[in-house]
Formats: C-alpha cells, structure tokens, sequence
C-alpha cells in the first residue's frame, strides 16, 4: 500500500498521471526508415582460369531499424523496376545466365531487403559473379534402346546431364540418319532427373524413307512441340539400318557430344507373325518345315527370332532379340499382327513371359497358335498362367513307372470328328500328357505308355492330351512337335484344321 502510494506521487511530479478521457499523448511521428541488405559473400576475386560454375547458391540477410524485413527481392543484370522478384527466402541456387555463344561471362546480381510497411533497402547489395559454362552431356540408356532389329515400333531413352544443374538445359534432340537437318527437339523435363524416353512409331508395311510419330514416356502419351502440333520425325529407313544421334543443349547454345546407336527396321508384311525360339541348330530346318506348310495356304508370316540364349535355372531372361522394355514397346509391336504362330523346342524358354508380353496383343483381339513339346516341370511354373493346361501326366504312388512313351505309329486323333488324325514317325520319350484346364477344349490326345525299372512297357490309363484350345478360344496350345506326327503325310491337313479354320489365320 505504502510502495503504491509512492509511484502515484512519483506520477504525478512528473506530469505524467492525468485523469478523464480528455488526456492523450502528444509528439511528432518519426518516418519509417528503410532496410538494408547484405550478401554473404561481399567479394570475389578469381582469375579466367578458376571461374566459378553458373549454378551457384547465393545467401543474404536483412535488417531494420524500425519494424522488420518481410521479404527480398533480386535482380540478375537487369535492374530495371519490372525485373525484380520477390522471395522471402534469405538464399536460393541460381542458373546464373550466360550470353549465349560465350563460355565465360559477368553477371550481375543484385538483392534488396523489404519491410513491413513496403519499404525497399534504396541501395541493395551487390555482386558480379564471374562464372564459366560447362558443357552438357548426353548418352543412350543401353537398357533403353533397340535391339539390332526391330518392326513399326522403336524406343529410346537417354540420360542428359549439365555439371550447371539439369536447370541450365534448353533443350534435347534427336535426329535418324540426318545431322544436318534432320534434328527435332524432344520435350524435356527436369523433374524426370534428367531422363527422357520415347518411342517412334513407323508406317512399315512397305520398305522406304518413311517419318515417324513420336511417343513421349511409358504412357505411350502423343508427343506435341510448343505449338501443340505432334512431333514427327522423318528419314527413317524400312528395310535398312538405321542411326539414331541425340544431343543436348544448354541455356549459353553449348553443345553436348553426340551419342548414337543403331538398328534395322524390318518391314511387315503379314498379319501372322512367326516366332522362332528354338534355341538348337534345328531352328532353321523347323521354320522351314512350318513356313512351306503356312505357305500352301496362302499365308507368308513376318520372322522374328528370339533364339539365343539357353534356359538357365528352369527358365530364360526375356530374349535380347525383343526389345528390353516391355511396356510399352514390346507390348504395342506384337500387338502389331492379328494372328502369331510360336515355335520352340523347350518349354522353359520365352513362352514363360508370354501373359506379360501379350496382354494388348489379346486385347485387340489377337490369336495364338503355340507349339512346343511339353516336358515334366512344376504344377507351379508360370507358363500355366498362359497355357490352357491344368497339370500334366504323373505316376501314382508305388507305380514302377519312369517316364512317358509314345510308340511308333501311335495314332494322334481329334476330338472332333472332323479333323484330320496324325501319325507319330518314330518312337517318342520325354513328351507328357495334358490335363486340360477346366473349360478349356481337348483337341487331340494319343495312346501314351510308361517305362519301368525292368525295362517293361505298360499301358498309361490317365489323361492323354495333347492339344488344348483355351476356354477363350484364342490360344491353341499343342505339346508335340507336330513336325514329328506325320506319318500319315496329312501335317499340312492339320495346320489348316488348326490356323486356318479354327483360328482364322490369313495374310
């Protein structure tokens, strides 16, 4: 009480107590004084030869003296009212520009502090950075580009990189054939890393100088320029070896070494596409001995081999022959035919990647014919994905049984009366029978036996198929070579009855 009493008689000595609402302060008030800014570095001393690089991080901070700084805003080389940005950062990196043509350059930038009643530091801070350009790099993505040939459909990709920052790239071309004028400007996008992926899609049903849609990305997506017009590539050769040269290019016109790789387009010429995938030294006389029975009825099939390789640990990486990248490039080209004819001599090799390879080529309403003889594998293999088979031949517990036999002249005959019945040549081991898939069609099925450890032969009383059409009616699938089933003479008789009348096949 006694202490509070004391501070109102300090007051009012002072003057300062008043009392009622008449009372208030009085004075003049003081102007709002304007910021200042300061750069981190305020100097830099570097000769020609130790130039810094264009993308730099530049730091700064401000102060004021009466409120505080809101934010800044900068300017490289036009200071200009109507050049500079806002940014209440205090730092950023930069892609300091370069005049184009040149390799080194000084550059202006200039930063002022804002406060929070708008006003602007009157004089900033300053600094020229002398800064030299890098030259871009540009290379093709092994994983990414064609095989040594390929049909309508060709994918790219290339990896483009700038030791300025993905920033400082104008652009990134690509040009088949022609460095002279032939390059065309490809959509690019930092965001992708530095990544870019197309696919050319070419009118090969005839052989010539022919210009190719471009497609941007996985998606498969139109490419269009900056007039929103699609982007086209011309001079690819059908029916030739072709070059691809790709380059980039930087925001100074600096040009990256050219990168290139090569491929031959092939024409395509029928709507039936035969694969060869046996992977022995037979594979030429099989095609031959397929192609002449196809070719009687009018049918001349596009090739494509994808025999090399062997099957490693029960199965095969997808052949080198077909493109690496699945979606969309492998995908949209066999989607390119109507009808495919596929051949092999081992279960394991390529048709184990059949359902991922094929899905468009179905969706389009596609049609398969697949021979390759059946061996013991697992019930979980992923060929039984694909094929119409729900499980194959087995010996019951206790059977004396080895393996499966055909003997000789053992009659393959259809399920349906009206197609042909096939003789097997001579006697065959190792072939099993087929359970069909709940359904699916049995087509045909033969007499098989069983071997014993005495050397015996008996009688197989199971399942003895050996085609099966899928319940969806668009893959065949028969588990004998058929070249050896035709000891009646009549192998063309079942390939019409097959291709031709129950799958439609024509050129």
């Amino acid at each position: 009480m006694y202490k509070s009493f004391l501070l109102i008689l300090a007051l009012l000595s002072a003057g300062i107590l008043v009392s009622g609402c008449d009372a208030g302060l009085s004075g003049t008030a003081s102007e709002n004084q304007p910021p200042s800014t300061n750069l981190t570095v305020e100097r830099i001393n570097r000769g020609d030869d130790f130039r810094l690089s264009s993308q730099i991080n530049i730091s700064w901070w401000g102060n004021d003296p009466d409120g505080y700084v809101v934010g800044y805003e900068y300017a490289i080389n036009d200071t200009s009212e109507d050049a500079w940005t806002f940014t209440e950062r205090s730092d950023s990196t930069f892609i300091l520009p370069i005049t184009e043509g040149q390799s080194v350059d000084d550059v202006l930038f200039k930063v002022r502090a804002v406060d929070n009643e708008g006003a602007k530091d009157p004089v900033g801070a300053r600094l020229v950075y002398p800064i030299v350009n890098s030259i871009p790099s540009v290379s093709f993505i092994q994983t990414e580009t064609p095989p040594d040939s390929l049909f309508a459909i060709s994918s790219f990709g290339w990896r483009v990189d700038d030791p300025d920052g993905l920033l400082n790239i104008r652009s990134t071309e690509i040009a088949i054939n022609d460095t002279v004028d032939g390059w065309v400007d490809i959509p690019f996008s930092e965001e992708n890393e530095g990544r870019v992926f197309i696919s050319l899609e070419v009118d090969n049903t005839t052989t010539g100088t022919k210009t190719a849609d471009v497609f941007i990305g996985r998606g498969y997506s139109t490419g269009v320029n900056e007039s929103g017009e699609p982007i086209q590539i011309p001079g690819i050769e059908v029916g030739a070896m072709n070059t691809a040269y790709v380059r980039s290019i930087d925001a100074a016109g600096a040009t990256s070494a050219v990168d290139t790789v090569s491929w031959f387009v092939k024409p395509q010429l029928s709507k039936v596409l035969y694969i060869n995938d046996v992977g022995n030294n037979t594979y030429m006389e099989k095609q031959q001995e397929h192609l002449s029975y196809l070719d009687s009825f009018g049918i001349n099939p596009d090739v494509w081999f994808i025999n090399s390789g062997q099957p490693s640990l029960g199965t095969i990486e997808l052949s080198e022959q077909f493109p690496t990248v699945i979606d969309p490039t492998l995908r949209k080209s066999l989607a390119k035919w109507d009808h495919i004819y596929w051949v092999s001599n081992d279960i394991d090799r390529n048709i184990v990647h059949a359902l991922e390879i094929t899905t468009e080529f179905f969706a389009q309403g596609g049609n398969m014919f697949v021979n390759i003889p059946m061996k013991q594998i697992s019930q979980d293999d992923d060929v039984f994905n694909f094929l119409p088979v729900d499980s194959l031949g087995y010996f019951p517990s206790g059977s004396r049984s080895t393996g499966f036999v055909i003997n000789e002249d053992a009659e393959v005959t259809p399920t349906d009366g009206g197609a042909p019945v096939l003789s097997v040549e001579s006697r065959t081991v190792g072939i099993y029978p087929l359970k069909p898939l709940s359904g699916a069609n049995l087509l045909y099925e033969t007499d098989f036996r069983t071997t014993t450890l005495t050397g015996q032969v008996e009688d197989y009383t199971n399942f003895e198929g050996v085609a099966i059409e899928n319940p969806e009616g668009n893959v065949i699938y028969f588990g004998i070579d058929i070249t050896t089933i035709n000891g009646n003479d009549n192998l063309a008789d079942l390939i019409e009855y097959i291709c031709i009348q129950r799958l439609g096949f024509s050129n």
